[in-house]
């Protein structure tokens, strides 16, 4: 094969396997759901849902466990699909978190007790938003639900407000902004909609899927699509501000904001700095394995994991990969940073911390990550064969 050939060949295989994974999850129930939850800051805590359906509260300095793991209850037929894809929602003291067996639950921040659940559909692979005391979630039947919820002393109660059907499935968390709800969908579109009553309000075509979270900052919602544009949206109007065309794969990870500039993730193994004004190239970091989740900036550096299994460090002004770490295990999740701290998930069921240190390279922050479930053995909860990583 040529070299030529070889360039051509590399994108059409990441692709056609891209592919295979969207056709399992939007066409079938997998048999076995394996999720990759963000995780929240929420006080000294870190939450965040395992790939196994555990609902973790962690300490950050520490890592050790504010309570018992919250398990996702579910009965015998749907014990294989208790997975969490999106990150938790943390609101008056309850956790929200929607399951890949299509319900939505509420767990204590105090103790982690399971306040309520309420069984809504198939399948969930966002996650949660809350505005005036409702929740909004999208399922893969295609629906935007709207849900009313009255949190009072620890107990929750929620009760269907409104439902808004989409063409195809909704794999995206949405977001409330300047009085308007927004999401993405597997159906090529982004949508607008009242979320006092689900009515629409307007909706912009791509040229193919689109499962990121959108982004919203001032009049301009952010998004990318597996037609490999980065769109800036005008969220009055629906229409197009700008693309950003350069990318030769999917966006799957959302993008993150930080002053005049927007940080956006790859599929192609690319992380691409854009001016958020007018959508022109600051910088684009080196080629490596493909970028999911969203990164996380830490001082002058950004932070970001891949499905290599290297969470890398780059220079903030120039993309410049400063260090990196082999986890050798792949990192789909979105990173977030606590000072000078990231933590993420990776698909060996762990939760992990590391240190970014002025130079940018990473250390382990915690004597030894959490493995949920899955990854552990009888005794210990932490396999036998883990070293640190970094």
């Amino acid at each position: 094969m040529t070299g030529l050939n070889r360039k051509m060949a590399f994108p059409y295989i990441l692709i056609t396997s891209m592919l295979l994974l969207v056709a399992s999850l939007a066409c079938s129930s997998l048999s076995n759901p394996e999720g990759w939850s963000g995780g929240v800051l929420v006080g000294d805590s870190i939450v965040i849902g395992s790939m196994d359906g555990q609902v973790l509260s962690l300490n950050v300095e520490t890592g050790e466990h504010n309570w018992e793991p919250a398990l996702i209850r579910v009965d015998d037929k749907n014990k294989n699909r208790r997975a969490i894809y999106g990150t938790p929602l943390v609101q008056d003291n309850v956790i929200f978190v929607t399951s890949y067996d299509g319900k939505v639950h509420a767990f204590s921040m105090i103790d982690g007790k399971l306040l309520e659940t309420e069984p809504v559909t198939d399948e969930f692979v966002g996650g949660v938003s809350y505005y005036e005391n409702r929740l909004f979630f999208g399922s893969s039947d295609g629906v935007m639900y709207g849900y009313d919820v009255e949190i009072m002393d620890q107990t929750v109660m929620m009760k269907k407000a409104w439902e808004y059907k989409a063409n195809d499935s909704i794999w995206s968390t949405p977001v409330v902004s300047n009085g308007l709800l927004f999401f993405t969908s597997l159906d090529h579109f982004v949508y607008a909609l009242d979320p006092s009553d689900g009515s629409f309000v307007w909706k912009m075509e791509t040229g193919a899927a689109l499962v990121s979270d959108p982004v919203v900052d001032g009049d301009n919602l952010y998004v990318g699509s597996f037609d490999t544009n980065f769109y800036a949206i005008n969220i009055n109007s629906g229409k197009e501000k700008w693309r950003f065309t350069d990318s030769s794969n999917w966006y799957w990870g959302s993008a993150l904001l930080s002053g005049d500039s927007i940080y956006v993730p790859s599929l192609e193994g690319k992380l691409y700095a854009l001016n958020v004004q007018t959508g022109s190239k600051q910088w684009e970091t080196e080629l490596v394995g493909p970028v999911v989740g969203t990164p996380a900036i830490v001082s002058d550096m950004i932070v970001f994991g891949s499905r290599d299994g290297q969470i890398r460090v780059a220079e903030l002004s120039s993309g410049m990969i400063l260090a990196s770490c082999d986890i050798g295990e792949k990192i789909e999740s979105p990173i977030i940073s606590v000072e000078n701290a990231v933590y993420f998930s990776a698909r060996d069921h762990s939760v992990r911390s590391l240190l970014i240190k002025q130079n940018g390279n990473p250390d382990e922050k915690w004597d030894s990550p959490y493995f949920s479930e899955k990854a552990k053995d009888e005794e210990d909860p932490t396999p036998n064969d883990w070293s640190p990583s970094c």
